[in-house]
């Protein structure tokens, strides 16, 4: 309650969001800004409509975060990115490694092969999941809020996240730094870029590079689990022959390793409870003593485990996106997008949290369990934006097409030890998308008001072919040969999924410090074929092995304000919204066939409301104050879901009872100062709250997988500094989780596998110093 009551007052007094961190794009970079300037006074711009227009003239749900706020506030992962953007909340999975987006209730579970609902975009070409952004030189971050389906690549039901890289400019600029901190936290990255032909040919060059010890004991080999080793360079061509044709050219490497931090067990299901419900194996029968080690776990926490599962991690990517604008009328522009994105992976870990065998190494001691594979992805999208009818109508138009390859071998060691073969899932999903898509703003020329109107069709066809080892093929498997000869099994798996989206709205700047607006908008996401699942006919609450395509539609009301108050200068917004989902795609966790499934199934309906209100005021010219708060109120409200039986013919019910990785209050406050200490020297403190109520990591916590519920959680992080006041020049101190704050981000309900949960922790307190030069 005092969490809540924390949070609401904070919406009372409206000192509010992530405007703060955002400076205006077309500040230059190499004149640097204080906090205070680039908080509350200087207009913000976006591209959330595919064209660029003021933050506070935008009719959409949206968040900005800066790379100066990045750089302020050491936001190096997307862990650390839900610090900064109102409402979004990054939750983890298996591990540290795995995350997820969740916007307006919005995610994605464990283990099953759904999208992402919230996708992630570099420079607007989709680059796959969460956990593999290089935040290094970054122009902004943009998060785009509620179902996207006219204008974005591929469509989501939960919303967008929008990385911008800096791009060159004329003038010779750059910058380096340097961190280093608790647990050897060595972070080095800088750029640096001009031209080389005036106004014709731009280039810079970033790389960044970081090292880290773990900081989680594994009592098992005596290793330390979260060793991070990141290197990274991006390469930025803009070529512009004459005035009206530009080419911008960004070419990226990004190689990330190191030990996953380990989840440990949080719950057992008491023996009793193992009857007809848990199809698996009873574990808490065979390994008497596991009750005994989930006691003993919480008591030593969650930096000292006892598992003996590997936890490696890797991913090497490349990510190239080449942008093409070519002014062919006044007014009118064709554009291109073209996007390359390579990503090689391994991911290990412990699927129980202890030392029991469970999910073990294996015999061999080989190391070959866990998930690793490539994705390989190739899309262009050609626009024709533009103004017509006097500029009264702006409006954008396009094509888009993409295909994708995803191969994925999963090697798991359950029960290894007791004489159980090791379970491999192996097989490739390709999606060939195409879409064509319209959206325009008219001005009525009536008193302010604005309407919009936008619709795309998107035919999406998706094939899974299983390699000849996989689980369920009759190469490695005779025993399910007949299962293929009278049509139980089918491989490969195709359909094609044809969807319709579109956004309706209207606007009214009532003044030139006031827009109001309403909107409505219809997206989806894509159904597929369960990679853990056997090849069977038909969708999952039919005993088949594919999902369903999720619908949303959402209704939003909002108001943003750019002004002052008294002489104050104050940012404000707020969104009302109401969103239905049908065939919510969730995870159901059992046994077929006597092997492990993590299978997408179609929970019928559910309903999302709750509003954000963001902004900050700078009473003067040394302060800025602000702050975030959210409310979700997220629940299932046709919540029985046809599963398929252990013998995969039969089916039963899910009673699908609790909305997860959704609290229903978050929000942060914040405040920046800035104070002269000499004529050349600034003395800067920044000082940021987050808190976010429980929430559950389950959709079964009640019923499948009780005690899925973590705590909910407050985090403080500061930063001390000097700065100078006209070269670019700084030191600081940083402190993160400053009053050592123990917490959950994350974890999987396998109780109704298993007969045990598991929790993943956030991270411990850090602290680090830093250098940093811009020029």
């Amino acid at each position: 309650m005092a969490l809540q009551k924390f949070l609401s007052s904070s919406a009372g007094v409206a000192l509010l969001a992530v405007s703060s961190h955002a400076a205006a794009q077309e500040v230059p970079v190499s004149q640097p800004q204080s906090a205070s300037t680039a908080a509350a006074s200087a207009e913000i711009i976006v591209t959330a409509q595919r064209r660029s227009e003021s933050l506070q003239r935008t009719p959409v749900a949206v968040s900005v975060v800066t790379g100066d706020a990045l750089a302020r506030q050491a936001i190096v992962s997307e862990r650390d990115l839900q610090m900064a953007a109102p409402g979004l909340t990054v939750k983890a999975q298996q591990n540290d490694n795995q995350l997820n987006y969740s916007l307006r209730g919005q995610t994605v579970d464990t283990f099953t092969s759904s999208l992402p609902a919230v996708l992630p975009y570099v420079n607007e070409v989709q680059v796959g999941g969460v956990g593999q952004t290089a935040f290094y030189d970054l122009q902004s971050v943009q998060v785009l809020k509620g179902p996207q389906g006219t204008l974005f690549g591929r469509n989501a039901t939960g919303g967008a996240v929008l990385f911008t890289t800096r791009k060159p400019t004329d003038e010779l600029s750059g910058y380096g730094s340097v961190r280093y901190g608790r647990f050897n936290d060595f972070q080095l990255e800088g750029a640096v870029g001009g031209a080389i032909v005036e106004d014709q040919v731009l280039v810079r060059v970033a790389g960044v590079y970081r090292s880290r010890d773990g900081y989680q004991l594994n009592l098992y080999d005596g290793s330390k689990l979260g060793k991070i080793e990141r290197e990274g360079v991006r390469f930025s061509l803009t070529l512009k022959p004459s005035p009206d044709f530009t080419n911008d050219l960004v070419a990226e490497y990004y190689h990330d390793k190191g030990t996953n931090i380990s989840g440990s067990v949080s719950y057992v299901v008491p023996a009793s409870a193992n009857a007809p419900g848990y199809p698996f194996v009873p574990t808490n029968v065979l390994f008497p003593g596991l009750a005994d080690f989930a006691q003993a776990q919480r008591e030593r926490g969650p930096f000292v485990v006892d598992v003996d599962s590997l936890g490696d991690h890797r991913i090497s990517k490349w990510v190239v996106s080449n942008i093409t604008s070519f002014e062919i009328a006044d007014n009118v522009t064709l554009k291109n997008v073209f996007g390359y994105v390579h990503v090689g992976f391994l991911d290990a870990g412990d699927l129980d949290g202890t030392s029991y065998g469970i999910d073990g190494r294996g015999n061999a001691q080989t190391g070959a369990q866990g998930s690793r594979g490539t994705i390989e992805q190739i899309s262009d999208e050609l626009q024709l934006v533009g103004k017509a009818i006097d500029g009264r109508l702006e409006y954008v138009t396009g094509v888009y097409a993409a295909k994708i390859a995803d191969h994925t071998r999963n090697t798991s060691y359950i029960l290894n030890e007791l004489g159980l073969p090791p379970q491999i899932n192996a097989g490739t999903t390709t999606s060939k998308a195409i879409a064509g898509y319209a959206q325009g703003t008219f001005d009525t020329g009536l008193a302010g008001f604005k309407v919009t109107g936008g619709i795309r069709y998107t035919s999406e066809k998706v094939s899974f072919v299983r390699d000849a080892d996989d689980l369920f093929s009759a190469a490695t498997h005779p025993e399910f040969a007949p299962f293929y000869a009278d049509g139980r099994f089918i491989d490969p798996q195709r359909d094609t999924f044809n969807k319709l989206s579109w956004t309706a709205g209207i606007q009214n700047q009532v003044t030139p410090d006031l827009l109001l607006y309403a909107s409505s908008r219809r997206s989806f996401r894509s159904g597929g074929f369960n990679f853990h699942a056997p090849p069977t006919p038909g969708f999952a609450d039919e005993s088949g092995g594919e999902y369903r395509p999720e619908i949303a539609t959402d209704v939003e009301l909002g108001a943003k304000f750019h002004g002052y108050a008294g002489t104050m200068p104050v940012n404000l917004n707020l969104a009302l919204y109401n969103m239905w989902v049908k065939n919510v795609q969730r995870a159901f966790y059992t046994s077929i066939y006597g092997g492990l499934a993590g299978i997408t199934v179609n929970v019928p309906k559910a309903k999302i409301r709750g509003f954000e209100l963001d902004g900050n005021i700078r009473p003067a010219d040394w302060l800025v104050i602000g702050g975030n708060v959210n409310y979700t109120h997220a629940r299932f409200t046709d919540n029985v879901v046809s599963v398929i039986g252990t013998d995969g013919t039969s089916t039963g019910t899910a009673v699908y009872d609790t909305y997860p990785d959704t609290p229903k209050w978050s929000g942060v406050f914040y405040s920046d100062i800035t104070i002269p200490v000499s004529e050349r020297f600034n003395a800067v403190l920044h000082g940021d709250v987050y808190a976010q109520t429980s929430n559950y990591y389950s959709s079964t916590g009640k019923s499948l997988n009780p005690n899925t519920q973590i705590p909910g959680y407050a985090l403080a992080n500061f930063r001390v500094g000097l700065e100078q006041k006209e070269d670019g020049l700084s030191l600081s101190v940083l402190v993160k989780n400053a009053f050592k704050k123990t917490y959950y981000s994350g974890g999987i309900g396998f109780a109704s596998l298993f007969g045990l949960n598991f929790v993943v922790p956030g991270e411990p307190r850090t602290f680090m110093l830093e250098a940093r030069y811009r020029f």
